[in-house]
């Protein structure tokens, strides 16, 4: 495409990114106990939301390649798949709770219970969960609320047993056991499993390139995540690639990864079936601009461990970027600007 089409694509893209996010704040600020009902605590809440909006990011990809906005339906589940994952995140440093016992004594009550929890049968291993680290039932009333279409429900199962499997298995590793290709490649099925999920609850079901997509998304996305929450999964002691690679002084390799699911995402979406070329272009857009946010991560990290000698790990304010600074913001157009990613 020629330039003037790019600078129209992006004018699209972000368009319909911004409508989709105020949609999502009518949603948050006038639906919540809908969407969530009441048992939610305020800090809970707070952590929904901000699942929530990065839901609609997956959603606003998703979309553009459809070449139609998210329907009300959808956006409800969306809703509510992402405050089924910000809330197992937020419970999940009670996994240790998960006997072998405790695990086969809620399989029990599964049997006779889960028909009239929700329209999805759940496993044992995930009512497991929600029972012992949700007695309030939050999280049964949220599985209870999500109803993927018919076409895609038993694969929604599938792929919603696959992601807490995944999710559990890197709560339990041994940092000293792992490799970093065995990190890689479980970031990349977590994320690309949990991107594919959100997708799986929009109409019409993904073909198999609509499905790779979703994948190929989701693992950029959990690599750019693993990126901006270095600090935060260094103190949570959560290994990554991103915190293995940056404590061993190697960001270029992070840097790297990341290019390579840009890449692979780029070369997904292009092969992938769209409403149009326009559409398209739509979907990769606004992709870009989330590879110049993680970008401009990665260069804050580059200045830091340059001027340092290293990452300043003890020094929170410095090490995270906090995108609600409109002085951040700032500089990230700033760096968007110089550096053109937002077309690539």
């Amino acid at each position: 495409m020629s330039q003037t089409q790019n600078f129209l694509a992006l004018i699209a893209a972000l368009w319909q990114l911004t409508l989709l996010q105020l949609r999502g704040e009518y949603w948050i600020q006038l639906r919540s106990t809908e969407l969530w009902g009441k048992g939610i605590a305020p800090r809970q809440l707070k952590r929904c939301r901000h699942y929530f909006r990065g839901a609609l990011f997956l959603g606003a990809v998703f979309a553009a390649q459809r070449g139609q906005a998210l329907r009300s339906r959808e956006m409800r589940q969306f809703a509510r798949l992402a405050a089924l994952a910000a809330l197992f995140d937020d419970k999940a440093e009670t996994l240790n709770y998960l006997t072998t016992h405790n695990v086969k004594t809620a399989a029990k009550v599964h049997e006779t219970l889960s028909p009239s929890i929700s329209t999805i049968t759940l496993p044992a291993s995930l009512f497991a969960f929600a029972r012992q680290t949700d007695p309030d039932g939050t999280l049964l009333f949220l599985w209870k609320n999500i109803s993927p279409p018919a076409e895609t429900a038993a694969l929604f199962k599938e792929k919603l047993l696959k992601v807490f499997d995944l999710e559990t298995q890197a709560m339990l590793l041994d940092q000293r056991l792992i490799s970093v290709e065995a990190l890689i490649a479980l970031a990349n099925e977590k994320g690309g499993n949990s991107a594919l999920l959100f997708r799986l609850l929009m109409q019409p079901p993904p073909s198999p390139g609509e499905s790779h997509t979703a994948l190929a998304l989701g693992a950029l996305v959990q690599s750019s995540d693993d990126l901006f929450d270095l600090w935060h999964d260094a103190q949570k002691q959560i290994i990554t690639p991103a915190r293995y690679w940056a404590e061993a002084n190697r960001l270029d390799l992070a840097e790297r990864h990341f290019k390579e699911r840009w890449k692979h995402l780029a070369q997904a979406i292009n092969a992938a079936p769209a409403a149009s070329a326009r559409a398209r272009r739509t979907a990769l857009i606004l992709v870009g601009l989330l590879t110049m946010l993680t970008r401009f991560c990665l260069h804050h990290y580059g200045r830091l461990a340059q001027k340092h000698g290293t990452l300043p790990w003890h020094d929170r304010r410095t090490m995270v970027l906090d995108m609600a600074r409109w002085s951040t913001r700032l500089r990230a157009v700033m760096f968007a600007c110089k550096n053109r990613f937002f077309l690539e």
